[in-house]
């Protein structure tokens, strides 16, 4: 082979080298979950950019000149408001929805008086009931207030029933063989093996609570977050009800983030006691 054939196959070899290692390393970056969601976000946007006007009214780009004022101004505002009545009622569904979920897992009574008021107002549209509470209660905080534990409270209730029901009942006939009291099986072997169940019940539970405080703020168009939105959109400012929208999406990322992170700390002990030293080894 000539010195030109030489050069030009040692020069192939590495342009195949060159696009192997191009190619391993773009699957690598693809693995990585937050590359994946980065590209995916810039697509949309992009998407969104040329062809915002036929479908959203707005652009990326108007929205992101308009965040700043309209956030602190006027979506920050409004979403204290919204959250005074969201945090307190969620905090509600927690504290009465799990107890209940237990004890109706747990007796049998308890069972058969709850169940079927759980089911049917689980499966209840929010919507048909706001008006109602608007009649009890009128355009209040208490209003809000109880849309969201009427939203939330029951899928946090049927959850925790379920994962109490599915309890392994080898596990039930262990502590029995114990001694264990019924608190004491309660306690360390029912919630435990719920808690699946249980956080699944937190997250439905917040999603349906959020969507019903913002849906009965928008129906009635006096405070918070959802007064907001009305009021940009019969100005037409779209561009700025994008903003309370964006915002909103960017909260329910974060507790749903926040409540898997919960999650995995209550469920996976191990990586607690990793924190303190006890599984993973120390780097001296």
């Amino acid at each position: 082979m000539s010195a030109g054939g030489v050069e030009t196959a040692v020069a192939t070899r590495a342009m195949r080298g060159a696009e192997t290692r191009a190619r391993a390393a773009a699957r690598a970056a693809l693995d990585k979950p937050w590359v994946v969601r980065t590209l995916s976000l810039v697509v949309v946007l992009g998407a969104w950019q040329l062809f915002g006007n036929a479908y959203s009214t707005s652009f990326p780009s108007d929205i992101v000149r308009a965040f700043p004022h309209e956030f602190w101004h006027h979506v920050a505002p409004g979403f204290a408001d919204t959250l005074k009545g969201f945090g307190a009622g969620y905090g509600v569904c927690i504290v009465a929805g799990i107890p209940i979920g237990l004890a109706m897992a747990r007796s049998r009574l308890v069972e058969l008086i709850c169940e079927p008021y759980v089911n049917a107002l689980y499966a209840t549209p929010r919507l048909a009931l706001i008006p109602v509470l608007i009649l009890w209660l009128g355009i209040t905080f208490e209003m809000r207030f109880a849309v969201v534990v009427v939203s939330g409270l029951f899928p946090i209730v049927l959850n925790t029933y379920l994962g109490g029901k599915e309890v392994d009942s080898n596990l039930l006939d262990a502590g029995r063989a114990f001694n264990a009291t019924g608190l004491q099986a309660l306690r360390t072997i029912v919630v435990p093996a719920s808690l699946p169940y249980i956080f699944a019940g937190l997250r439905l539970g917040m999603a349906r609570s959020f969507i019903g405080i913002i849906v009965a703020e928008l129906e009635t168009s006096v405070l918070g977050i959802g007064n907001v939105i009305n009021r940009d959109v019969m100005a037409l400012r779209f561009d700025h009800m994008w903003v309370a929208i964006v915002s909103l999406g960017v909260f329910s990322i974060a507790v749903t983030a926040l409540l898997k992170w919960a999650e995995r700390w209550a469920t996976m002990p191990w990586l607690r006691a990793g924190r303190r030293g006890g599984l993973w080894p120390s780097r001296a």
